[in-house]
């Protein structure tokens, strides 16, 4: 299997440092579940690249619209739709590239979703990711889209021990607001939730996937 990863952050799908893919805790979870079912890392066999959000942005603004999404198209859905559209269409170059018809890409966003935006918006910003690797014919994309925001798997895991944590989807999605999932993560751990922080957590096995 090839994996072609996009994410927002070094914090949560990783980076590209001097070339090289450094991944960041959700790379990592993915690389496990898929683990699970391969009986072996991608990540470690090295079959996985990475997409900086940027470099996908500007991918996916050389796209034309198609007919069937319609001018009331909400900006924000049309974004993420945009997206998976473009790293589809990566996706297939890559696999071309590298002979590797198993190639499966996985488009990492944060929902953010807030109490004043209406959290239903979740599914559709989900159901747009895969819109848009359909419109690409594109089977082998993933929507990897936390509610509201990766933090909330972390805390599952750390803070809650798996317990009631749809509690933690219906918090706000926004940093700044009072007791912020942020903040909260940084309380647990003690530190800023940074990548070095959770891969440590994930690695050592903190991080229990098929329960999050």
């Amino acid at each position: 299997m090839y994996l072609l990863l996009s994410g927002e952050g070094v914090s949560d799908m990783g980076s590209n440092d001097a070339g090289v893919f450094i991944p960041g805790p959700m790379a990592l979870m993915a690389d496990q579940w898929i683990e699970r079912r391969l009986n072996y890392s991608v990540i470690g066999a090295g079959t996985v690249s990475f997409i900086c959000e940027t470099d996908l942005s500007s991918v996916s603004k050389q796209i034309k619209s198609l007919s069937r999404r319609g001018k009331k198209t909400q900006e924000e859905t049309r974004f993420y739709y945009r997206n998976a559209r473009a790293l589809a269409q990566l996706a297939k170059e890559k696999s071309m590239e590298n002979g590797a018809p198993d190639m499966v890409a996985i488009l990492f966003r944060d929902s953010d979703g807030t109490a004043s935006t209406g959290r239903g918006e979740w599914q559709a910003k989900y159901d747009s990711m895969l819109n848009g690797f359909s419109a690409e014919d594109f089977a082998n994309g993933v929507a990897m889209l936390p509610k509201p925001k990766s933090e909330a798997w972390a805390l599952c895991a750390l803070k809650n021990n798996y317990q009631h944590c749809a509690a933690l989807e219906d918090a706000s999605g926004n940093d700044k607001s009072p007791n912020s999932l942020k903040d909260q993560l940084e309380a647990v751990l003690g530190e800023p939730g940074g990548r070095d922080v959770l891969n440590r957590k994930i690695q050592s096995g903190e991080f229990d996937i098929a329960q999050i």
